[in-house]
């Protein structure tokens, strides 16, 4: 199940919830019970293997050859 940002209508807190698809539209909030607005947020994609630009790969200056990640 993936968890889902959401937003209050009543009190405007902000929360995320691990919930599955077919029931984030039934979410209320935690502080008030209100009624909820899910929120888009990003996601992070990071490519996995080798040491080439966008190779999932982390460096430091130490390490580094030139991957282009420092």
């Amino acid at each position: 199940m993936p968890t889902y940002d959401f937003k209050c209508l009543t009190c405007e807190k902000r929360f995320s919830k691990f919930v599955s698809y077919k029931e984030k539209d039934q979410v209320t909030c935690p502080e008030c019970n209100g009624k909820t607005q899910q929120l888009f947020t990003g996601f992070l994609y990071k490519k996995s293997g080798g040491d080439t630009a966008g190779g999932g790969t982390s460096c430091t200056k130490s390490s580094c050859k030139g991957c282009g990640g420092c």
